[in-house]
C-alpha cells in the first residue's frame, strides 16, 4: 500500500507573504540610507552659489581666430 503524502498547499502563500515582508524591509532601510546621505551632501554643499551642471562657464570675450582651411585631399596612387 502507497502512502499518501502530504502536501502543503498554504506553502506558497507563506513564503511569498515571508519574501514581500522582506523585501519591504530592504526598501526601507534603502529609502533611509538615501534621507541619510541626501542629508549629509546638503551639509556639506556650500551656501554659495555654484554654477549648475547645465550653466556653460564664462567665456573670455573677444575676437575669435579664423576657422582652419579644409585642404583637398587628392590620390596619389
Amino acid at each position: 500500500m502507497v502512502t499518501a503524502r502530504k502536501i502543503d498547499k498554504d506553502r506558497h502563500e507563506r513564503t511569498s507573504a515571508a519574501a514581500r515582508a522582506l523585501m519591504e524591509a530592504e526598501r526601507l532601510t534603502r529609502q533611509a540610507k538615501t534621507a541619510r546621505l541626501r542629508e549629509q551632501r546638503l551639509a556639506a554643499t556650500p551656501a554659495t552659489k555654484t554654477p549648475s551642471p547645465a550653466e556653460p562657464p564664462p567665456r573670455a570675450t573677444g575676437p575669435k581666430p579664423p576657422p582652419m582651411k579644409k585642404r583637398k585631399m587628392t590620390d596619389i596612387s
